[in-house]
C-alpha cells in the first residue's frame, strides 16, 4: 500500500548518527512531504506559467501541500520548471538495463516567499534492490545516485544502476533536479551599480536550488529509514554525475556523517560561473547571468574579478563553499581536462576545494568523459566503491 509521510520541518530529519546541520544557515520550508508512488516508466515535462503542462497530479500534489497549511494558497513551478510524470506502462528499452525499481517518492515542499506567496516546489526519486545472484554480494549499502541535468545521460545511468545492483547494493536514485532548479531567471551585472547586492540575490537564488535537492534528498532517506528497515539506507555512498556533482557537497553537508564516500563525475564549483561559461547555458536556460553595457580590457576583467569574490563571499550554499566540509570523507573524481560543459578549470576548482582528493584524468570533454571515459573505468570505479566501504 502506497503511503505518505509528514517531514517534521526541523533539521533532525537527518538518518546519521552525526550532528544535525544547525552549523548552517539553511533556509527553511513551510511544509515538507514525501509521497509513496506507484512505480511506472517515468518522462520529464516542462511546465511553466498560465497553466502550461499541469496536470490533475499538479493540482493533487498543490492540495495536499496546501491543506498542511490551513488552506493557504500555493503557486506553482514557474516557466523553464521539470516535473516528473510516471504513468502506468512498461519500461523504455535503456531503462530496462537498470530493471524495475521497487519503489518511487516524490518530496514536495512549500517555500513562502517575500510577497507572502507560497510555492511549491517537487523532487522524484526511485528505488532499486540488488539483483538477485547466486554470488554472495560484496557489500550492503545505499548509493545515492545523483544525474546530471535532466536526469542524462540516461543510458549511462541506467547501465551503471544494473551494475551496482549486480554487485549487491541498492540505489536511490534521483530522476532530475528538484522541479524548480531549472526555473527561469535573470541577472543583469552593472560595473557601476551595486554588484555586491546582485551577487548576494544570485547567489541566495543559486543556493536554495541546491538546497532543495539536499532537503528533498535527507526526507526521503528518513522516509526509507522509517518504512523500509531492510534497506541499510544509513549506509551510503553519493555519486554524482554532472549538474549531480554540483550539487553533491551540499547533499553532503545537509547530513554530515551519514555518507562513506563521494563520487563525482564530471562536476564542479561555483554555480554562478558555470552558468556563465558552459556551453551548455542555452540549452538549460535557466538562470541568466549578464552584463550590463561593453566594458573592455582592464575594466571588465577587474569587474569580473570582483563579482566572483562577491558571489563566492556569499554562496554559503554552492559547493564551492560546502565541498571544504568533505575534506576528511573518502573521495573520488573523473575529471575530464577539455570539459566546456562544466568547465574544466571548475572542476579542477572543486577539486581543490575537496582537498585535492583521489582524481581520474583524460583529455576529453563532457561528452566523452561519459560515453567513453566511464565506461572503460566503471570496474575500478565499482571496485574503488566497495572498497571505501571497508
Amino acid at each position: 500500500m502506497l503511503t505518505s509521510f509528514t517531514v517534521p520541518i526541523c533539521a533532525a530529519q537527518s538518518t546519521s548518527a552525526a550532528a544535525a546541520p544547525e552549523s548552517l544557515p539553511w533556509p527553511t520550508r513551510e511544509a515538507v512531504l514525501v509521497e509513496e508512488i506507484k512505480v511506472g516508466p517515468w518522462a520529464l515535462r516542462g511546465v511553466g506559467g498560465l497553466g502550461l503542462g499541469w496536470e490533475a497530479a499538479d493540482i493533487a500534489d498543490a492540495a495536499a501541500v496546501a491543506e498542511m497549511l490551513d488552506g493557504q494558497k500555493v503557486r506553482f513551478e514557474d516557466e523553464g520548471s521539470i516535473v516528473v510524470r510516471m504513468p502506468e506502462g512498461t519500461l523504455s528499452s535503456t531503462a530496462r538495463i537498470a530493471g524495475k525499481p521497487v519503489a518511487a517518492y516524490k518530496f514536495l515542499s512549500a517555500d513562502a516567499r517575500e510577497d507572502g506567496v507560497v510555492q511549491l516546489q517537487r523532487t522524484w526519486f526511485v528505488l532499486y534492490a540488488p539483483r538477485d545472484t547466486d554470488e554472495e554480494a560484496a557489500v550492503s549499502g545505499v548509493v545515492l545516485l545523483l544525474p546530471g541535468m535532466f536526469g542524462t545521460p540516461e543510458p549511462v545511468i541506467d547501465s551503471l544502476v544494473g551494475m551496482l545492483r549486480d554487485r549487491g547494493w541498492h540505489v536511490l536514485r534521483m530522476l532530475t533536479h528538484s522541479s524548480r532548479f531549472t526555473e527561469k531567471a535573470g541577472y543583469t551585472l552593472d560595473p557601476e551599480g551595486d554588484l555586491e547586492g546582485v551577487a548576494g540575490a544570485i547567489a541566495d537564488e543559486l543556493g536554495d536550488r541546491a538546497v532543495e535537492c539536499a532537503l528533498a534528498v535527507e526526507a526521503v532517506g528518513g522516509y526509507i529509514a522509517k518504512t523500509r528497515p531492510d534497506i541499510p539506507i544509513a549506509t551510503r555512498i553519493a555519486l554524482g554525475m554532472s549538474g549531480g556533482g554540483m550539487v553533491l557537497p551540499t547533499i553532503v553537508a545537509r547530513e554530515p556523517g551519514a555518507y562513506s564516500a563521494a563520487v563525482f563525475i564530471g562536476a564542479g564549483c561555483d554555480f554562478a560561473a558555470i552558468g556563465m561559461e558552459s556551453n551548455y547555458a542555452d540549452w538549460i536556460d535557466a538562470v541568466r547571468i549578464g552584463w550590463k553595457g561593453e566594458a573592455e580590457g582592464s575594466t571588465a576583467s577587474e569587474a569580473a574579478d570582483r563579482f566572483t569574490e562577491l558571489y563566492r563571499q556569499a554562496a554559503t550554499f554552492d559547493s564551492y563553499n560546502t565541498a571544504p566540509r568533505m575534506a576528511d570523507l573518502p573521495t573520488l573524481m573523473l575529471h575530464g581536462s577539455t570539459d566546456k560543459a562544466v568547465p574544466a578549470a571548475l572542476g579542477e576548482l572543486l577539486w581543490q576545494r575537496l582537498g585535492e582528493p583521489e582524481r581520474w584524468s583524460a583529455p576529453v570533454g563532457h561528452e566523452m568523459l561519459f560515453m567513453a571515459f566511464v565506461p572503460s573505468k566503471t570496474t575500478d570505479l565499482l571496485d574503488w566503491m566497495e572498497e571505501a566501504l571497508k
